[in-house]
């Protein structure tokens, strides 16, 4: 079961939307919500003259906690009354990258709830702490779109299947989630059966494995209709009536985080459900 749940701030539109799901979870759940805020301070520059003068790399550090601290004092303010056990932490980070350390606190929690894009400057913020986050943090995260009023713990569950490292430790990082719905299908796109691949019948050792768990599984194989495979997530996940999506997230190395790859990257554009994701 997840106890331990972490906010990561993005300074997006956002995050309240999805600062209020991990609200909500935490309470269903009677879990601990650990909000962060990052500072993220120069690295010093080299000049004509040498490296920046300290005084001047001191007044940027100011100024720059100065801020973050009003930010975090911000989310204090925004958690007083809440009936959950609640913290806000700062991370410094001097290397440029305030994913890294943001990944690093991740490891402490059991699951990461975040905001999802909601417009185009917000984009190439989130999906850079996305793909930080996913690829380094060892940790699911659960992406909340902006404007979703999230119904979680989910009733009615879909997981997105193939047989793949990533979309196995996104089924079974899933399973507190699954345990706790009515229904979960197990979906697979114009899967294809191969001896590396998928079985006889597709998705049906996988919902045979959940079933052992005691879970309700429905298999399902679904086609593409000219659609990408997260389009043709996204529709069955709007038929069915679910209110969350469990996928794998794909992704290259961290110095290219932002590559993601393109159905991992399709669905945090388009998806108007929660979707969990794991590496």
């Amino acid at each position: 079961m997840f106890r331990d749940l972490m906010f990561p701030a993005s300074g997006t539109a956002g995050d309240e939307n999805a600062l209020a799901a991990a609200i909500e979870l935490a309470s269903q759940l009677d879990a601990h919500l650990s909000l962060v805020q990052t500072i993220n301070l120069p690295l010093p520059l080299p000049s004509p003259w040498g490296m920046q003068p300290d005084v001047l790399i001191a007044d940027a550090d100011r100024d720059l906690r100065k801020a973050g601290e009003t930010r975090a004092a911000r989310l204090r303010d925004r958690m007083k009354g809440e009936t959950i056990p609640w913290e806000v932490r700062i991370a410094e980070s001097r290397l440029g990258d305030p994913g890294r350390m943001l990944s690093l606190h991740a490891r402490y929690s059991d699951l990461v709830i975040m905001a999802g894009p909601s417009s185009a400057p917000d984009d190439a913020v989130v999906r850079e702490l996305f793909g930080d986050l996913l690829l380094e943090s060892g940790r699911p995260l659960l992406v909340i779109p902006s404007g979703h009023q999230a119904r979680l713990p989910a009733t009615h569950v879909v997981v997105a299947w193939q047989p793949t490292r990533e979309a196995t430790r996104a089924l079974h990082d899933a399973l507190p989630f699954l345990l706790l719905a009515s229904s979960v299908d197990v979906v697979t796109v114009d899967p294809v059966v191969s001896e590396s691949g998928h079985g006889q019948d597709p998705g049906v050792d996988i919902g045979t494995h959940l079933a052992r768990h005691g879970l309700e599984v429905n298999v399902v194989a679904i086609p593409r209709r000219g659609e990408g495979v997260a389009q043709a997530l996204l529709r069955h996940a709007t038929e069915s009536g679910a209110q969350l999506l469990v996928a794998g997230g794909y992704g290259h190395n961290r110095l290219r985080a932002w590559m993601l790859g393109g159905t991992t990257r399709e669905l945090l554009q388009a998806a108007h459900i929660p979707v969990l994701y794991s590496h």
